[in-house]
């Protein structure tokens, strides 16, 4: 993993009110974000501790970054693995024009500021 990508997924938790997703064939998980930690072999995203959540994510598996703003949906940056499959997403509370009442558009304009230039970044 690059430290380039690093930073920037250090940089889009600092983005504050951010969900990490992580979802399978039966199931999605949302944790409320919080701090990143790089250890040996994984990273942990959120706050560790008693009664924290937090998501680890294997740092060989991770291959790339990409930004994506879905009809719908809040802005997300997804965690990439080798074949292109998203290993966890981050979502971007408020980013939603759909959702009128929780619609910021100053926060989607600073998100996209900060990664809307992220088509992908190699690790």
């Amino acid at each position: 993993m690059s430290d380039d990508l690093l930073t920037t997924l250090e940089s889009a938790l600092a983005l504050g009110d951010t969900m990490i997703i992580v979802r399978s064939g039966a199931a999605i998980a949302e944790v409320a974000a919080g701090p990143l930690r790089r250890g040996k072999e994984w990273l942990t995203l959120g706050d560790e501790g008693a009664g924290a959540s937090h998501v680890h994510v294997k740092i060989s598996d991770v291959r790339g970054l990409r930004y994506g703003e879905q009809a719908g949906r809040n802005a997300a940056l997804d965690v990439l693995g080798a074949d292109g499959t998203v290993i966890v997403s981050l979502s971007f509370r408020g980013t939603n024009p759909a959702q009128t009442e929780r619609f910021a558009p100053d926060r989607l304009a600073a998100v996209r500021a900060s990664l809307g230039h992220l088509a992908e970044v190699p690790a």
